[in-house]
C-alpha cells in the first residue's frame, strides 16, 4: 500500500506556498520549532528565505526556489554567495527546490561543501521535492494542512461512535443529571424524580446493541457505567418513596430513627454509587475525547 511520502504529492505553484511548506518541513526535519521565514517580498534576505537553530542549535539557512523543470549548478553558486552576507553567520545552507532529484547537480553540489567545509565555511546541501514531502511525511497532520485533500476518507466505524457519543454526553451531561448526583445528599433529603429523568432513560435505553460503541475502549467504559446505573436505580426503585408531594422522592427520613441500619446503608450505598457513576462518567468523556475529537 502506498504510503504519502511515497505518492504523487504536487508541489506548489506559487512561491510564496512553497516557503510556507518548507518552514513546516524544516521545523520537522530539525525537531525544531525555533526556524522562521525570513523578511518578506521585496526585503533584501542574503540567499536565505527559512532560518533556525537545529536540534543541537547550529544555525541552518534554506533558500526556497520554486523551480519545478530544474536548478542550475550556476544558479545554486549563486545563492551560496549571497547567503555569505547573512547574519548571524550559518553553518549550513539547504536549496530547496520543487525540482525532480538530479544525481549530477547532487555530486556536484558535495564537491563545493566539502571544500567549504576544508575552507571553514559553511556547508551546502540541496533539498529536492521529494525530500520536502518525505519531511512533512513524518507529521501528518502538518502535511494535511497543506494538502487537506489527501485526508482519508470519512471513517464510518468512528463517525458512528461520533454520533453516539454526542447522544450518550448530551443526554449525561456534567451540569445536568451527572451534577446532581455529585451534588446530592440522600440522607433524608427529597429529590425531584424528574432530576433522575436521564439516567432512567440511560438504564432502559442503552442496553441494546443498537447503541453499542464500534470502539471496544468506548464501549467498555459504557458497559461499566451502565451496571452503575442499573445497581443505583435498582436502590432508587426500592428504597425511596414519595413525600407529600408526588414529584419529590426520598429516603424515608423517620428510617434513621426507626431503621437506622437500613436507612445509612441504602444513604452510602446510594452515594457510593452515585461517585463511581461520576467517574466512569468523566472516564468515558476524556476516552471519547482521545479517541473520537
Amino acid at each position: 500500500m502506498p504510503t504519502i511520502s511515497s505518492s504523487n504529492i504536487p508541489s506548489p505553484k506559487g512561491w510564496d506556498e512553497f516557503e510556507d511548506i518548507s518552514l513546516s518541513a524544516a521545523k520537522l526535519r530539525w525537531k525544531s520549532s525555533d526556524f522562521f521565514r525570513n523578511g518578506r517580498q521585496g526585503q533584501r534576505q542574503d540567499g536565505v528565505d527559512i532560518w533556525g537553530d537545529d536540534s543541537e542549535g547550529y544555525k541552518v539557512g534554506v533558500q526556497c526556489k520554486n523551480t519545478v523543470d530544474g536548478i542550475s549548478l550556476d544558479v545554486v553558486k549563486s545563492e551560496i554567495v549571497n547567503a555569505e552576507s547573512f547574519t548571524p553567520k550559518l553553518h549550513h545552507l539547504y536549496i530547496a527546490t520543487t525540482a525532480k532529484r538530479d544525481a549530477a547537480l547532487q555530486k556536484a553540489v558535495r564537491e563545493i561543501s566539502r571544500q567549504r567545509v576544508v575552507d571553514e565555511m559553511f556547508k551546502v546541501d540541496i533539498l529536492f521535492w521529494g525530500d520536502v514531502v518525505q519531511d512533512l511525511a513524518k507529521d501528518e497532520s502538518v502535511l494535511f494542512q497543506h494538502y487537506p485533500q489527501f485526508r482519508n476518507g470519512a471513517d464510518p466505524a468512528k463517525e458512528h461512535d461520533e454520533i453516539l457519543f454526542k447522544e450518550l454526553t448530551t443526554l449525561l451531561h456534567s451540569d445536568g443529571v451527572i451534577g446532581f448526583l455529585d451534588r446530592n445528599n440522600m440522607a433524608g433529603f427529597a429529590f425531584r424524580e424528574s432530576e433522575l429523568e436521564p439516567l432512567r432513560e440511560f438504564y432502559f435505553m442503552w442496553n441494546k446493541p443498537e447503541r453499542e460503541f464500534i470502539t471496544p475502549e468506548l464501549e467498555t467504559l459504557k458497559k461499566n457505567l451502565w451496571d452503575k446505573v442499573d445497581a443505583y436505580y435498582s436502590i432508587i426503585s426500592v428504597e425511596t418513596f414519595p413525600t407529600h408531594n408526588p414529584s419529590l422522592h426520598t429516603v424515608p427520613p423517620e428510617w434513621e430513627i426507626e431503621q437506622p441500619e437500613r436507612f445509612w446503608r441504602v444513604v452510602k450505598s446510594l452515594h457510593s454509587l452515585a461517585g463511581e457513576i461520576v467517574s466512569l462518567h468523566a472516564d468515558m468523556v476524556r476516552k471519547g475525547r482521545e479517541y473520537l475529537v
